[in-house]
């Protein structure tokens, strides 16, 4: 049989389709991470951190284009159930709130979605108590920016139905995956785990 050059052509772009699929950038060689996270608010009064909070923090920068609907992780999964029980258990006032899990692909800041958050606990019915945005990117290291709202009320008033103050906690920080990250607010906190996935 006599072969073409087009016969050629058309078997070199058969073999070179399955591996231009799986060329950089595309979801087949996206890493997959799982992100775990417990937020805790402190027993502190926001007066007595000696900081001088916004009066109008202003609302989460919402789009729901850029939410991300991502894969729960069922509590049995998860890697921080201890380190919550620890601060259910200290002596400091220090309350966990939310405590979640979750999978998905991490893309470059750009192109990443966010995850959204809210405790269970409400300042007024409808209204969390805290609730925000997480989203995780990466480029030379994984970054995490955090959007969290939370609710309270204003030190040195008496807490009335339906009246709190927002206090806002915006943040980007670098990290690293498995291990365990810290960061702090004087209202607030929050443990990061980030783990990669085969």
């Amino acid at each position: 049989m006599k072969i073409t050059q087009p016969f050629v052509a058309v078997l070199i772009w058969l073999l070179l389709v399955p591996q231009a699929y799986s060329a950089p950038g595309s979801p087949s060689s996206t890493p997959w991470y799982m992100i775990e996270l417990v937020l805790f608010t402190r027993n502190t009064s926001p007066g007595a951190s000696g900081e001088i909070w916004s009066k109008a923090p202003g609302e989460l920068d919402w789009d729901d284009q850029r939410r991300g609907d991502y894969d729960l992780v069922p509590a049995g999964s998860r890697q921080l159930g201890g380190a919550k029980q620890a601060l259910n258990n200290s002596p400091e006032g220090l309350t966990p709130v939310i405590h979640t899990a979750w999978r998905q692909p991490v893309y470059s800041r750009n192109s990443a979605r966010s995850f959204y958050l809210k405790s269970d606990r409400e300042i007024r019915p409808g209204i969390p108590l805290v609730e925000g945005m997480v989203k995780v990117s990466v480029g030379r290291y994984l970054h995490v920016d955090l959007d969290i709202l939370m609710r309270g009320t204003p030190a040195g008033t008496v807490s009335l139905p339906g009246e709190f103050q927002t206090f806002r906690f915006d943040e980007r920080r670098r990290m690293r995956s498995k291990e365990l990250h810290y960061i702090d607010h004087p209202l607030m906190g929050m443990l990061v785990l980030i783990t990669p996935l085969k």
